[in-house]
């Protein structure tokens, strides 16, 4: 691989919602943990987790992609921030396609649900009575394995998306 790939695939990024009740940590691509503040998962209901996490994940993406266009300057010596303009027909379809990609991911028991659409709208869904059988611990590989799958999802969906339009016969 190259200098890029290699630096995006090693990056590791952390935020904390704005109370500082959760905190996670993005590293090698798609591998997420997580962690509570003393006391708070006990505190909480599924649906309350849900809305906390889907705020996290936002946060997370948005930490992510400022990460990845400083390393893109690093590399290349372009800082510029963002993609560049789509100048064709089939850059626009693209862009808008992309946009509205919806991608979702789910733990291995299912109790757990992340779904996006165009990496901007985030639900997070935890199962009722989650809480309640997880202790925190669990309940964090859960959400790691969520964040995984939906992030592997949108790696296979961008893919296929790209060559759906740049592919070799266009």
């Amino acid at each position: 691989m190259g200098e890029l790939a290699d630096r995006v695939d090693s990056m590791r990024v952390s935020v904390s919602t704005p109370d500082g009740g959760l905190t996670a940590e993005l590293r090698d691509r798609d591998q997420l943990s997580l962690t509570f503040r003393d006391g708070l998962y006990q505190l909480l209901d599924d649906a309350d987790l849900g809305r906390r996490l889907a705020v996290l994940a936002q946060l997370l993406w948005v930490a992510r992609t400022r990460e990845y266009w400083r390393i893109y300057g690093d590399v290349t010596g372009d800082y510029s921030t963002g993609e560049d303009k789509p100048i064709s027909e089939r850059d626009i379809a693209w862009k808008t396609e992309r946009d509205n990609l919806e991608v979702t991911g789910s733990s291995a028991d299912g109790r757990v649900t992340v779904r996006c659409v165009g990496m901007r709208q985030w639900q997070v869904t935890v199962r009722p009575g989650t809480v309640r059988a997880l202790d925190e611990h669990q309940f964090s590989i859960a959400a790691g394995e969520a964040a995984g799958a939906l992030i592997r999802d949108q790696f296979a969906a961008l893919a296929a998306l790209s060559n759906k339009y740049y592919g070799e016969d266009r």
